[in-house]
């Protein structure tokens, strides 16, 4: 920014030039925010520190070159010594904004503070956890959300070693500075930990009083002695704190043999994507405020269908919202009969379904639909990536798994929206559009959705497959949509609106 242009922004009222420092801090470029605070004797004269209440103070924003994340390759020293600058350069600004002094006649008082930090070098990392806990014990902190990443992501045959080593740093700022999780940490995301004690996350949403949202990123324990992960060494992550506040529990791709939710009063949300086949993904205990769950798992392709909603959702009659991905197209729930699943489907309002098979028959999903009499949408993703080496071999193979009402009479009467979204053949969906209709006497609106391509990938494979391109529905074939939309809705008494359009 050239000199005159910088006068005269100086030049403008202080609220405004307050409203662009508190924009920056809020949008994360808080090293722009110091810099000027310190370096203009303008800027320096406002008042800044006590008018910003959300600061954003991210690491990769310290690399020493560009500005932008920070390298991570395990295999080059020099990677780790610009990690420990960007955490020097990360911390000097963090205790600027900490220590800044407004007007005596006014309290500081940071209603978000959101920091993502290196588990590096333990005095580096202990000088940050110390500050942040010295605010929060003076109350000038009112809620802190932490994301604490590692060195590397890029890991070799003795990964559980360094993901070990990565444990034990963490449970070291967790000694060293209890002060900055004890009373004001509200959420914290975590990665790459492996711990011995499988009792570890558990104390750690003990202790923290405030804590509402966790999520651990390919973490999970290791008994000792042990050095490979699979299923065998697996341990359970257990959940059981009766006084915690936590809303949601993130447990992403982790070595842990399921995850056991004994007391979580306050549990709003669970996600999880789960690795092994053997032992039930999830376990519900008293979690009565339970209203929305994620489940994500893939199956070999020689796997048959192996889960029940009825063992998965056990004791989580009260949830409201379900979503199922499957990572590799192949359905890994088993129908059951709507008695078997009404005691967890009782109060399920909203249903996703994602990655589902470009071939598989869609009524699978009745049984859902006559277990659920409260259900108001459905909303299904097929797995349209054609750049994946199985998409040609799944679309040829039978997954059929068709179902149909166990009573000729059944009708729901709260089903408001279907959507299905396909980037091929999406008029191949009407029949089962058309089934729903017949059934979902309330209907109101039926979507199928056309995808654009979200990948280059796919786009490349799609120029070089002429059947591909054909079986994508253009916008100059309105007349012949318009004729089946017709056919679809023919002989049968529905109000629901058929609409077919574009998704990105």
């Amino acid at each position: 920014m050239a000199h005159g242009e910088l006068d005269r922004i100086s030049g403008l009222p202080d609220d405004v030039l307050l409203d662009i420092l508190g924009w920056l801090a809020v949008a994360g470029d808080v090293k722009t925010v110091a810099k000027t605070s310190i370096l203009s004797r303008r800027w320096r004269s406002l008042t800044w520190s006590s008018q910003i209440t959300k600061v954003f103070i991210d690491v990769g924003d310290f690399s020493p070159d560009s500005g932008g994340w920070i390298p991570v390759r395990p295999q080059q020293r020099p990677a780790f010594w610009d990690q420990h600058e960007a955490t020097e350069g990360f911390t000097d600004v963090l205790a600027l904004f900490l220590a800044a002094t407004p007007r005596p006649s006014r309290r500081r008082v940071i209603e978000k503070l959101r920091l993502k930090f290196i588990l590096t070098k333990r005095d580096l990392v202990r000088r940050i956890g110390a500050l942040v806990g010295a605010a929060a014990d003076a109350g000038a902190v009112k809620n802190v959300e932490l994301e604490i990443v590692t060195e590397t992501t890029l890991f070799s045959y003795n990964e559980a070693r360094t993901k070990l080593e990565y444990g034990k740093r963490f449970k070291h700022l967790l000694k060293d500075c209890p002060g900055a999780f004890r009373s004001r940490l509200t959420k914290l995301t975590l990665q790459n930990l492996l711990f011995h004690n499988p009792a570890v996350v558990n104390d750690l949403v003990r202790r923290c009083d405030a804590l509402e949202f966790l999520s651990v990123n390919y973490c999970g324990f290791l008994a000792k002695g042990v050095w490979h992960r699979d299923q065998d060494t697996a341990l359970e992550l257990l959940i059981d704190a009766p006084l915690s506040r936590l809303k949601t529990l993130v447990c992403f791709k982790c070595h842990v043999n399921g995850v056991r939710v004994v007391q979580a009063p306050a549990l709003v949300t669970l996600c999880c994507r789960w690795m092994y086949r053997d032992s039930p993904p999830v376990s519900l205990g008293c979690a009565p405020s339970l209203k929305t769950m994620f489940l994500r798992h893939r199956v070999s392709e020689d796997e048959d269908a192996a889960w029940k909603l009825s063992e998965l959702l056990g004791n989580g009659g009260q949830i409201e919202s379900l979503t199922f991905a499957f990572d590799n197209g192949k359905i890994w729930l088993q129908p059951e009969r709507p008695d078997e699943l009404q005691a967890v489907l009782g109060s399920l309002k909203q249903l996703r379904l994602d990655n589902i098979s470009p071939d598989c028959d869609l009524s699978w999903t009745l049984f859902i639909l006559q277990a659920a009499p409260l259900l108001e949408t459905i909303d299904i993703h097929i797995f349209d990536h054609i750049c994946h080496h199985k998409w040609r071999k799944q679309s040829n193979g039978n997954t059929n798994m068709a179902c149909q009402p166990s009573s000729p009479n059944f009708r729901h009467n709260n089903l408001k929206r279907l959507s299905v979204h396909r980037t091929f053949d999406v008029l191949k969906d009407l029949p089962f559009a058309r089934l729903v209709m017949e059934l979902a006497v309330n209907l109101e609106n039926v979507t199928l959705g056309v995808k654009f391509f979200t990948c280059q990938d796919c786009g490349a494979a799609e120029l070089k497959g002429q059947d591909l391109t054909t079986s994508r529905l253009r916008y100059t074939e309105k007349d012949h949509v318009l004729e089946k939309l017709k056919q679809t809705k023919h002989g049968i008494s529905s109000r629901a609106f058929i609409d077919v359009h574009t998704f990105t």
